[in-house]
């Protein structure tokens, strides 16, 4: 097993998914991963190699929404594909609502099973994993360019200061679970009937305090005392952001073509519900080591994750899912982190 890692440097992404679950301004990390998935399927045929994990690195970003008064929310901006119907030229056909953006982001995927020396199989390769990701969406967008693909097999230093030369300036995209769990603890003994949805809106919604400005001589502020509202910090520093991290299962593992109007009839069908976290997006100048940047996917019970760590090898899928009580939801989420 090599320590090889390949670095996709600088894609430019046009109409990416910005969407994911609850949340918006990035595509889900489940994205990413699924890309470097539908890669290592195709390379592990033409090439015997497999790629393992993926880091994200974010330069650059534009959602496409706007104010339509010039102040205010803003909306997403929409288009009609065709702008008419064609039984009616004046009729405007109805709008899906649809979340896009464009983004020039880096990917890191380890590539343990590479073992080339030659510049011209090197070479070859590059090449053959510039027109494979072409081929391929991301997030839902278009790739239209990238700027370079690396093949990098060095110990973790040496490694860890390339990347570092290559991408900066950039923001990784980190998985700060721990915070959410410690805060959702830290409320636990607060106050007993704490739901785990109030930890994550304490980093997700902006909330803001009165603070009373009590004049000289009240010790006590009254109904018609003055208050300024003051913006509440979030309960841990750094740039932390709400995420979509994986999937949970709502319902058993039906029987391959038991479910109609699925996309085959060959697989087994399952409904899901998306998963959610906490992540900091950490400018790449401060980490410490490439193998803490990769996600990787991890399958227990009914949870299906992305994690950033050691990776762990999915389990055999069952037959049908457990039903969990809605009172150990909570204890079940934090436990399948661990």
């Amino acid at each position: 097993m090599s320590n090889a890692y390949i670095i996709f440097e600088r894609l430019s992404v046009q109409d990416a998914n910005c969407i994911a679950g609850f949340t918006y301004g990035f595509p889900a990390i489940t994205h990413f991963l699924g890309f470097g998935h539908a890669l290592s399927r195709k390379l592990s045929v033409s090439q015997n190699l497999s790629l393992q994990g993926c880091a994200v690195i974010c330069h650059q970003h534009q959602i496409h929404a706007y104010q339509p008064k010039g102040f205010g929310d803003y909306v997403f901006a929409q288009s009609k594909n065709p702008p008419t119907t064609r039984a009616k030229a004046k009729e405007t056909p109805p709008i899906i609502e649809e979340g896009k953006m464009n983004m020039t982001v880096s990917l890191v995927m380890a590539c343990p099973d590479l073992n080339i020396s030659r510049t011209a199989e090197i070479n070859a390769l590059k090449q053959t994993l510039h027109d494979l990701a072409l081929q391929h969406r991301l997030a839902g967008g278009s790739i239209e360019k990238m700027t370079a693909i690396h093949i990098l097999n060095k110990d973790e230093q040496k490694l860890l200061r390339i990347v570092k030369r290559l991408l900066l300036p950039g923001f990784v995209l980190m998985d700060r679970t721990d915070l959410l769990a410690s805060h959702y603890h830290a409320l636990k003994q607060q106050q007993a009937d704490v739901d785990l949805l109030d930890a994550w809106l304490d980093f997700s919604a902006l909330k803001y305090q009165a603070q009373p400005k009590l004049k000289e001589g009240e010790l006590a502020p009254s109904d018609t005392t003055e208050a300024e509202w003051l913006r509440m910090d979030k309960p841990a520093k750094g740039w932390l952001v709400p995420i979509t991290n994986g999937y949970k299962a709502i319902s058993p593992v039906y029987p391959a073509g038991e479910v109609a109007n699925t996309r085959d009839s060959a697989t087994p069908v399952c409904f899901v519900e998306a998963a959610h976290s906490i992540g900091e997006w950490r400018s790449l100048h401060r980490i410490q080591q490439v193998s803490d940047m990769l996600w990787h996917y991890r399958h227990e019970q009914d949870w299906y994750l992305c994690q950033q760590g050691q990776q762990v090898q999915p389990e055999p899928a069952a037959n049908e899912f457990e039903e969990t009580a809605d009172d150990d939801f909570e204890d079940d989420f934090l436990s399948s982190l661990n």
